[in-house]
């Protein structure tokens, strides 16, 4: 569109007026001139103002969408503790699509924790501009800040912050840095004059945007000494950075304390008036009347429209519609055009926050209801599991000790029915432990005894401990190269809880004839446990309950497997108290589970004891291993070896046999070759490479016995072969003559 299109232009029109003003009357035109320069000049001050004005609208309209975007996070599911990861990765995407440098979330003490501009979780981000973040915070109303300079050297912003209140009280001040580089775009859309400039500066009179743009970080002196006079808005003759003389109008932002200035150039505004005068030198001896009738036609058709646009810019500063009618010079017309532009955008943005604060009300009402009503739901199951926790063990404690009185009376004829009882009873314990333990962990009850732990050893024993429910199941211990010398900060018991846990549950969930395997290793400063078995697996649904409080996965009618669905939910809870992880692993039913517990390591304390080397010696009795998978046959090798005089050790399986060689030295190893899964052949080669082995006399007690299999033996490193049923006095001889120096 040109600009005959828009009307014609101001310096034809002023043409005309010098062209038509060839008058006689010399004094009565220059008093005319004279009139029309000081009008001008007034009228261009107020232009300045008016322009100022309008972009003052449009500078704070832009803050306050801003703040109406933060107000709209605030209500926003993500923004609560347990959900910063969720939060951190919304406000990425939106500080992208919006242009801003970041969107930083802070807690009441001014704490940083967490920036869009950084990974979640990075210790390092802090707050870059602190005093808008304290009054933030202090008058719990949004705060525009000044400009800044950020560590990354990014350029000027700026922050504007928000307090998000939580239930009456402060919970996050949300802050939306921007950068000053979005405030010279709202100016570059208002269309000014190509010879104005226009600049926004912040509370203590620094740049934010200037266009066009200079390097100066401020105002020029002249404009400074105009702005400190501190009034709402003025206007003035000031000199730019770049030296130009110009009529400036100014507007001070009362939310924000921002400036924003506009300056037009003396010699734009004077060039055409120059050129009246020569003209008037020339040809004012035509006739002076005429010129000041035309001088003050031409004038009309200047101050209407600009006292049109005061009007306009007067309304829009108010917050009224903004109604122009079609001004008749191009370049006012175009400022017009950027007011009704203003005024729209400005009742936009108004009617999107009204409604945002009505769905933020209704939301904020709905989540408090919700979060009651889960407030009380929870304080009524942890005083339900407690109450029936404390309710259960009253009547275990006697039972226990009338358990143990018969014992001790030692009826033979109650003993079968004693051991079922006392079995019963310790079940009936344990689910009331684990009830109880539900209760003070929900309840933030429960105590942690704290202390450095060298992680081995803990796995070493519950390893140890679940060797009698494995029954023919092997159990694999593999302890890492280094992960000897890992140590946590850990309560020991409550860290065996979690091991017998997920120890115990690869047990019950593993066939007759399964393997269970338990790791440990060192990852990434911390220490790993893997127990993993062969059993029954999980599917994906199941999966993606196992952790949760009293979920089980389904079982027949029987409930073969019992158990309340507490112990891998108790044991998530105790490895996150000591600011671990644990997940599960599982490619589907019928494929065996994997449970992997990471915990961070500690440095160890220097006076600490070296447990890698081989377990101490009990006592002074000769000490026996005895492997052999016929239970019987080793239950009884065992008791006649126990009244020898011997300290025994016995397995029914090869791979329980290396765990216990782990803690226990033997002297004579009596080993069956027809062992599941390993043969004793195989066996006696493990025995013999394991540290506390490598002494050990190997006796072969089988059923093969033809002179292959003696030569077989003899060559695998077995002293002494005795084919069953051995004479008890052909074994004791076995053993004596293993035990006899080299």
């Amino acid at each position: 569109m040109n600009a005959r299109a828009l009307g014609r232009p101001l310096r034809f029109r002023l043409f005309l007026l010098a062209a038509s003003g060839l008058l006689p009357l010399a004094i009565v035109a220059g008093v005319v001139l004279a009139f029309l320069t000081g009008e001008r000049e007034r009228d261009a001050e107020q232009a300045s103002l008016a322009i100022s004005r309008a972009m003052a609208s449009a500078v704070d309209t832009e803050l306050r969408a801003t703040i109406g975007v933060l107000e709209s996070l605030a209500v926003a599911d993500e923004l609560q503790p347990q959900r910063l990861a969720d939060f951190h990765a919304m406000t990425s995407r939106l500080a992208s699509r919006l242009g801003w440098r970041a969107v930083v979330v802070a807690d009441p003490d001014g704490r940083v924790l967490l920036s869009s501009a950084r990974p979640y979780g990075d210790p390092g981000a802090q707050a870059v501009e602190y005093d808008s973040l304290q009054r933030a915070i202090v008058q719990r109303r949004p705060v525009v800040g000044p400009v800044a300079e950020g560590p990354q050297r990014q350029g000027p912003a700026f922050a504007v912050r928000v307090p998000v209140e939580r239930a009456g009280r402060l919970a996050y001040v949300l802050s939306a840095v921007l950068p000053g580089e979005r405030i010279r775009e709202v100016l570059l859309r208002q269309r000014m004059p190509p010879t104005s400039v226009a600049a926004v500066f912040d509370q203590n009179y620094h740049r934010v945007a200037r266009v066009p743009q200079h390097l100066a970080p401020g105002p020029s002196s002249s404009l400074l000494a105009l702005l400190s006079r501190g009034d709402a808005e003025g206007v003035g003759t000031t000199v730019t950075l770049e030296g130009v003389r110009s009529h400036t109008g100014y507007v001070r932002l009362p939310a924000s304390g921002w400036v924003v200035a506009t300056a037009m150039s003396l010699q734009e505004t004077d060039r055409s008036f120059y050129g009246v005068l020569g003209a008037v030198g020339a040809g004012l001896l035509a006739s002076l009347a005429l010129a000041a009738i035309l001088a003050w036609h031409f004038s009309r058709d200047v101050t209407d429209p600009i006292d049109h646009l005061k009007a306009a810019a007067a309304a829009l500063g108010r917050g009224d519609p903004v109604q122009l009618a079609p001004l008749d010079v191009a370049e006012l017309q175009e400022v017009g055009a950027a007011l009704q532009q203003a005024s729209e955008e400005r009742e936009r943005v108004t009617a999107e926050r009204l409604a945002a604060e009505a769905e933020r009300e209704t939301l904020l009402v709905r989540a408090t209801e919700a979060l009651q009503r889960a407030e009380e739901a929870g304080r009524s199951k942890d005083e339900f599991l407690a109450m029936l926790g404390h309710e259960l063990r009253n009547p275990l404690a006697p039972m226990a000790t009338a358990l143990h009185l018969m014992a001790r009376k030692g009826d033979p004829g109650m003993r079968l029915e004693r051991e079922v009882m006392e079995r019963q009873v310790s079940h009936m314990k344990r689910l009331v432990d684990d009830l109880l333990d539900v209760s003070r962990i929900t309840g933030k009850r429960l105590e942690m005894r704290m202390q450095p732990l060298r992680i081995a050893d803990l796995v070493r024993h519950a390893g140890q401990a679940v060797q009698p429910v494995l029954g023919l199941r092997r159990l694999e211990l593999e302890i890492a190269p280094g992960a000897e010398d890992l140590w946590v900060s850990g309560d020991e018991v409550r860290l065996g809880q979690v091991l017998n846990n997920l120890l115990g549950n690869a047990v019950k969930f593993t066939g007759p004839e399964g393997t269970i395997h338990l790791r440990l290793r060192g990852v990434d400063g911390a220490a790993e446990i893997t127990v993993s078995d062969t059993g029954m697996g999980m599917s994906p649904d199941v999966l993606a309950h196992v952790f949760d409080l009293f979920y089980q996965a389904p079982q027949g009618a029987d409930r073969s497997r019992g158990g309340l669905g507490l112990g891998l939910a108790i044991s998530r809870s105790l490895v996150e108290m000591h600011g671990g992880t644990v997940r599960a692993e599982s490619a589907g039913e019928g494929q065996g589970s994997t449970f992997i517990v990471r915990l961070p390591a500690v440095d160890g304390p220097a006076d600490a004891p070296d447990t890698s080397t081989p377990a101490a010696l009990e006592g002074d009795l000769a000490r026996v291993l005895l492997v052999d998978d016929n239970q019987d046959a080793a239950d009884t090798a065992g008791a006649l070896l126990q009244l020898s005089g011997y300290d025994v050790r016995t397995a029914y399986d090869p791979g329980v046999a290396l765990n216990i060689l782990d803690a226990f030295r033997p002297d004579v190893a009596v080993l069956d070759i027809g062992l599941p899964g390993m043969s004793g052949y195989e066996l006696a080669a493990r025995v013999r490479a394991h540290r506390n082995g490598r002494t050990c006399y190997l006796v072969a007690l089988t059923g093969y016995g033809t002179a292959a299999d003696i030569a077989q033996a003899r060559q695998a490193g077995f002293g002494t072969h005795l084919v069953k049923p051995a004479r008890p006095e052909a074994l004791l001889e076995a053993i004596q003559q293993g035990l006899k120096p080299a």
